[in-house]
């Protein structure tokens, strides 16, 4: 199991390893809206644990292209977790 902590909760939460950040939907305050990368509303910056992530598919590699302009920032609708302990703050 991966642990996600996000700042801006101050709360963590397990999700199994393999699986999409999306999941935090509904598990924390992070807003989740299209879900296809297109509308950034997920957008983070990964302040721990980027090295426990899988690297950008070319769906997320596109959104990141027209909406971060920071190396940690990521698309969580996208993202999938490899396991150990993330941390993000939005």
């Amino acid at each position: 199991m991966a642990t996600i902590e996000v700042k801006n909760d101050g709360a963590s939460v397990e999700l199994p390893d393999g699986s999409l950040l999306a999941e935090l939907d509904g598990k924390c305050s992070i807003l989740f809206a299209c879900k296809t990368a297109s509308c950034a509303s997920c957008k983070v910056k990964v302040v721990e644990g980027m090295e426990n992530l899988e690297a950008p598919n070319e769906l997320e590699e596109a959104g990141l292209a027209t909406f971060a302009t920071d190396p940690t920032e990521r698309l969580m609708c996208v993202c999938k977790i490899k396991g150990g302990k993330i941390a993000v703050e939005y």
